[in-house]
């Protein structure tokens, strides 16, 4: 009869434990494709931050050109799409990292530094001089900046990176575009950066059209480096 017992008990706790396991699967389940996604996110932000360290450098170098700074950084920007260890590999990364960085709906490229006011206060037919600052009169200008502010080149960049991980794509994008909208109603930014429209046939955030429906977040850099040639009028202040 204890024997009996005995038996009973176990069974009733290995029916308990599996049931136990059954629930706490699907969570851990869900933490580890949240881990996952999380680190790619990251990824991306960590190689966003230098293709925008990047850029600004390549505009510093040139007269603060759009043209190279979107060069720069799409430069910047390969490493994220490559998957391999060949030249062709190489070649296909960087191909698409100027795709993505030429859609104006993927990217968004500004000149916060020097601004158009500080142009005209301290542009010459040469730009705004860079060279000799520390002996140059430092009063400010209309802008509210001296030449030597005007010589700090700061650029922002904001990208739409791509959601990858299988239901944790969804979450995220769900929350993000949640938190959007509630920020939006009471006047907030967040993620209203790019101003993009879904279409109402796609998903994600930072669609193109109808034909690419893969979920993307905005992710945002700046970088500043002091102007090592004279700042031009860019050709455009926004980009691409």
């Amino acid at each position: 009869m204890n024997r009996a017992s005995e038996i009973s008990g176990t069974t009733r706790q290995n029916g308990q434990a599996t049931i136990e396991y059954l629930i706490v699967l699907p969570v851990l389940l869900l933490l580890f494709l949240a881990s996952l996604q999380f680190i790619f996110i990251y990824e991306a932000k960590l190689t966003l931050n230098y293709a925008t360290f990047a850029a600004t450098r390549a505009g510093a170098l040139n007269n603060g050109s759009m043209s190279a700074i979107e060069d720069g950084l799409a430069s910047g920007l390969a490493p994220l799409f490559n998957h391999g260890d060949s030249l062709q590999a190489l070649k296909d990364a960087r191909t698409l990292a100027d795709t993505e960085t030429s859609d104006s709906k993927l990217t968004k490229i500004q000149i916060i530094n020097p601004n158009p006011a500080a142009l005209s206060d301290f542009g010459t037919s040469t730009g705004i001089p860079n060279d000799n600052l520390m002996y140059r009169d430092d009063a400010a200008g209309s802008s509210g900046m001296d030449v030597q502010d005007a010589n700090l080149l700061k650029v922002r960049v904001t990208y739409c990176t791509r959601l990858i991980v299988p239901i944790i794509k969804e979450m995220v994008y769900g929350i993000v575009v949640a938190h959007s909208q509630i920020l939006s109603s009471s006047g907030g930014p967040l993620m209203s950066t790019l101003k993009v429209n879904t279409p109402a046939s796609a998903t994600g955030l930072c669609a193109r059209d109808a034909q690419h429906t893969d979920y993307r977040i905005p992710l945002s850099a700046d970088a500043v480096v002091r102007m090592q040639s004279p700042f031009k009028d860019p050709g455009k202040w926004t980009g691409p």
